[in-house]
């Protein structure tokens, strides 16, 4: 890692699976878009960054991220990038579930996930440990370019990056919180990521 390279995390903006009474497990799922609040979410935080020198915009490749990162690069005035491992954590089967039916059908699964996630004893779901380990290793190769690195992901890779870069245990992430277009930033400071901003909102409008 470079001395002095900055990383920011964001995640994506709102969509409609978000909002209740909908508030389903997109995961990987194709074709969901940021709706018009998470639009000007994204747009606030290009406001917010546009005097910021940002030498390189990547994006995980979903809609609701690329889209994201479009509307923040067409203000600071950097190239976007598509990197796989910026992904959302795969969730399988629930993908496309109610947050209500996972409870209902899943009970053991998602009180773990809730409180565990580590340990989510549920085959089909990405393991927290590879969530973070492709995370870390998607930002200690930007870290190792230097300067500085926008990247929008989603709110549990996100967290779980924070997690393994301040030496905490993965669990502990469920007694963080990234918001939908937050801002999470990371300085190396003798030779390691210390953490400077964790989840900052921007107001819209």
């Amino acid at each position: 890692m470079v001395e002095g390279a900055r990383l920011l995390l964001v995640r994506h903006g709102k969509t409609d699976w978000l909002i209740p009474p909908a508030n389903r497990f997109a995961g990987r799922l194709p074709g969901i878009s940021l709706n018009a609040e998470g639009r000007a979410e994204a747009e606030a935080v290009g406001h917010r960054l546009a005097r910021t020198a940002i030498d390189r915009v990547i994006s995980s490749p979903l809609e609701r991220t690329r889209e994201t990162a479009e509307i923040i690069a067409r203000h600071v005035g950097a190239p976007v990038t598509v990197d796989d491992r910026l992904i959302e954590t795969g969730l399988g089967p629930w993908e496309g579930m109610v947050v209500a039916e996972v409870r209902g059908r899943y009970p053991e699964a998602w009180a773990a996930w809730r409180t565990t996630p580590a340990d989510v004893p549920m085959a089909g779901l990405e393991p927290v440990g590879a969530m973070a380990d492709r995370m870390a290793v998607c930002a200690q190769d930007a870290l190792a370019r230097g300067g500085v690195t926008l990247l929008v992901s989603h709110q549990d890779p996100i967290l779980a990056l924070v997690c393994r870069f301040l030496d905490l245990h993965l669990n502990t992430m469920r007694r963080l919180d990234i918001a939908t277009a937050s801002l999470t930033i990371f300085e190396v400071a003798s030779g390691h990521p210390v953490l400077v901003t964790l989840n900052s909102q921007t107001r819209c409008g």
